[in-house]
């Protein structure tokens, strides 16, 4: 549950992808120049994202990535579990075999509230509402540098 590297690359190209290109393909090169991310391994990524249906790609001039779907519909979790795989509701922290309600470990019952918490919040944030946010952020940051 803790995320990877790339995890938050993945997140940060599909926001890309959301909010810049009306449904148009982007190449991976562009997303990565664009964002400052490792070409290859975005592009590892972006290939294992479009395998798993949240991407399409198309090869060839003017191909690329875009999203599948609207951004609208395209959950935080969605994403996260793309990349991560799903969250384990039976993995324990401290790495003991047996870790469950009958055999717990000391991290178990914070560690299973944290984990449905954080399932459900992600589930609730989209892919609309990061890009949004990250816009926000965008003009407030604009604006501070402005007066300074």
């Amino acid at each position: 549950m803790i995320q990877s590297a790339a995890t938050k690359y993945a997140i940060r190209a599909v926001c890309h992808l959301a909010g810049c290109c009306d449904g148009h393909p982007i190449q991976a090169r562009e997303i990565a120049d664009t964002l400052g991310i490792p070409y290859h391994f975005l592009s590892k990524i972006l290939q294992e994202l479009a395998r798993k249906g949240i991407l399409t790609s198309t090869k060839g001039p003017g191909g690329g990535f875009r999203l599948v779907g609207s951004p609208e519909e395209t959950s935080l979790y969605d994403l996260i579990s793309v990349v991560e795989g799903p969250i384990s509701d039976t993995e324990c922290m401290l790495g003991l075999d047996i870790c469950s309600d009958d055999a717990k470990c000391p991290m178990h019952d914070f560690w299973k509230s944290y984990r449905a918490t954080f399932r459900r919040r992600m589930k609730t944030i989209s892919l609309v509402d990061l890009v949004r946010a990250a816009e926000k952020k965008r003009q407030v940051s604009a604006t501070l540098e402005l007066v300074e």
